[in-house]
């Protein structure tokens, strides 16, 4: 069977009903065909480039702003001060939409909504059996675009008109996927169910609503689609802590004294993003520990057709055993046809058991977060920015002692103007309805560069009493500050800053920000897995004899793929190691080697030119230490 459709579940809309693609024999490659890079720069131009014919630009509402090229340089104005966008194609610019600089200086009661279009030359798709749309980019919006951030698709000059949503689902302050400033996140769209075979059809993208920050785009692209192209879309679990009331969020790092319960709700969605349906496909559950599989689980099968979305649960829970170790989660898809983009089939993240650490997220920064870029202006202290706590929930399953707090520190203005301290409060049962109330703190120290990019620990100043959790206490740990500067865009823009984990879905809210006398609850700190740790008194497993090389230890899918010209690899280590990465051909043949020295733990990333190689499918290996792992591209 073949059939297309718009990616509604995902995406958007039908506005009305659009002439329908004939049917058409191509098998899907992948091949692009249309690859606009926006190098519109023309110093000869009085504004400064221009845009090459076909193109055009409306302004709905008339306001003097729009859409137009912007060169690889940050992105500043009164709210945003964002770096340079790292796309493929940075060099030559990118397309923008910057309303921060329409609307520099005013207030949001002042300020002109966004309301333009970009309009993209007439294609002609008659000889086409598919058609994909992706392109990079990165944005932020004042709050949940309600009217729009689309890509308008039309087959008949404009009469009717299919929209793809392109928002991915953003709340107020976010980027696409919670990819950092600067960092490209990647939209695509099926659009062959009114483009693919049609002679005539007009896209534009449009940007509706909001008055502030901005949208960039880069490395707009066409292509056919793949015959086989599951796509994993999202995927969560929980924690079962024996208590059917609660929902309770996956947690990575465990003290062995804290472990009770069991991963539970196994669940995942794909998209079949092919041309081809997929048959018995089902949703498979890998759980290793210290690198030996001790779990697994699969989903019933079922057909995944062409354009949908299906969602898939595994009923069994998994208990880990009351023992240390080191666990991987792997979240596959698979199906009877050999899969052609196996790097967007399955995700994995990892848990560890040890003896004192009790952390909500894994040890990878993904995501820089300030309480201060949402929480810039007091109404008292003169401006200042004083008592603001942040911190993560822990429940006590056992009782214990607690030793120290650490927060990973990402960054802020260190010029002897902020200080904190860690800290942890007792929140009460409900039914005593009483707010939480600080029980321990540390001693107060001053911001320092020293502290960016690392764990920040500082013991608590105990009591003999309150560092004695008793099982069944719920605590809160992290750190309070004081913002002695008094500029509103200081105090937003060089908050103290501390680092995220994006990497498993929060199911229940795990973080926590207080000022004033109110506990602060919109999504910009209810979603979030802040980098927390509560560390117990309990040097147990101090050397584990655990080799975590190859257990925690991964290697990314190259981006872009395919490629002509120069790629990115990204891999994790789990301690440091000696790096190099094999390239070769089909026949094994090496081609080239990227010699990349020692790194240490943590995320890499390294640039591949790959000039010198002909088109083709090729294998890449990483080797570090003891850990192997081979992955394949293609260069166009």
């Amino acid at each position: 069977m073949r059939k297309f459709t718009l990616l509604l579940a995902l995406f958007g809309f039908f506005a009305g009903p659009l002439s329908q693609a004939q049917e058409n024999p191509l098998k899907g490659s992948g091949e692009v065909f249309y690859y606009e890079t926006f190098g519109w720069g023309n110093p000869d131009d009085p504004k400064g480039w221009t845009a090459p014919p076909g193109y055009y630009f409306e302004d709905t509402n008339d306001t003097g702003f729009n859409w137009h090229w912007w060169p690889n340089e940050g992105l500043e104005a009164m709210y945003v001060s964002e770096p340079p966008f790292q796309s493929t194609s940075k060099e030559d610019g990118h397309l923008c939409l910057f309303a921060g600089l329409y609307n520099n200086y005013l207030g949001s009661g002042d300020a002109t909504p966004i309301d333009n279009y970009i309009v993209f030359p007439t294609f002609d798709f008659s000889d086409k059996g598919s058609v994909v749309l992706r392109f990079e980019t990165n944005f932020m919006v004042y709050a949940p675009p309600a009217d729009g951030m689309q890509v308008m698709i039309s087959n008949d000059a404009g009469v009717h008109w299919a929209m793809a949503d392109c928002d991915f689902g953003v709340n107020h302050k976010e980027r696409p996927n919670d990819v950092p400033p600067g960092v490209p996140a990647i939209f695509q769209a099926n659009i062959s169910d009114v483009a693919a075979g049609m002679s005539e059809v007009i896209i534009k993208i449009w940007w509706k609503g909001s008055p502030f920050y901005y949208w960039l785009i880069d490395d707009f692209q066409l292509a056919e689609a793949w015959d086989n192209d599951l796509q994993l879309q999202h995927f969560r679990l929980e924690w079962d802590d024996g208590d059917e009331n609660t929902i309770e969020s996956f947690t990575a790092n465990w003290p062995l004294s804290q472990l009770s319960g069991a991963m539970t709700g196994f669940e995942a969605s794909v998209l079949n993003f092919g041309e081809v349906d997929q048959y018995s496909t089902y949703l498979e559950v890998d759980i290793t520990r210290n690198s030996q599989s001790v779990w697994n689980a699969m989903s019933p099968t079922l057909d995944s057709w062409v354009g949908l979305v299906d969602t898939f649960r595994i009923a069994e829970s998994f208990v880990p055993p009351a023992e240390y170790g080191h666990y991987k989660i792997k979240y596959q898809f698979k199906a009877e046809q050999e899969e052609q983009t196996p790097e967007d089939t399955y995700k994995e993240f990892f848990m560890n058991v040890t003896d004192s650490v009790y952390s909500r997220a894994d040890d990878t920064p993904e995501l820089n977060w300030s309480y201060s870029y949402e929480r810039y202006a007091d109404s008292t202290d003169d401006g200042m920015l004083l008592d603001h706590f942040v911190g993560v929930q822990y429940p006590i399953y056992a009782d214990c002692e607690v030793n120290s707090i650490s927060v990973y520190i990402t960054g802020g203005l260190a010029d002897g103007l902020i200080d904190f301290a860690m800290s942890l409060w007792l929140v009460p049962p409900a039914e005593m309805e009483e707010p939480p109330f600080q029980m321990l703190t540390s001693e107060i120290v001053a911001l320092d560069s020293s502290m960016f990019n690392t764990w920040v620990t500082l013991p608590l100043e105990k009591d003999g009493e309150s560092e004695f959790l008793k099982a069944g206490d719920v605590v809160r740990a992290g750190l309070v500050y004081w913002n002695y500067h008094q500029d509103m865009l200081t105090n937003r823009n060089k908050g103290l800053g501390m680092a995220a984990d994006i990497t498993v879905p929060v199911r229940d809210r795990v973080s926590y920000a207080f000022s004033g006398d109110a506990w602060f609850g919109n999504a910009y700190i209810t979603r979030r897995v802040l980098m927390v740790r509560l560390n117990l008194n309990d040097q147990g497993n101090i050397i584990d004899n655990v080799d975590l090389t190859a257990n925690m230890a991964s290697l990314d899918q190259n981006y872009p793929n395919p490629f002509n010209t120069r790629t990115e690899i990204s891999y994790q280590l789990a301690k440091e190691s000696d790096v190099i990465i094999d390239i070769s051909d089909l026949t094994g043949r090496l081609v080239k080697q990227v010699n990349e020295g020692s790194r240490g733990a943590g995320k890499h990333t390294v640039s591949v030119n790959a000039d010198e190689l002909e088109a083709g499918i090729y294998f890449y290996t990483l080797k570090a230490g003891d850990y192997v792992e081979t992955k394949r591209m293609i260069v166009k």
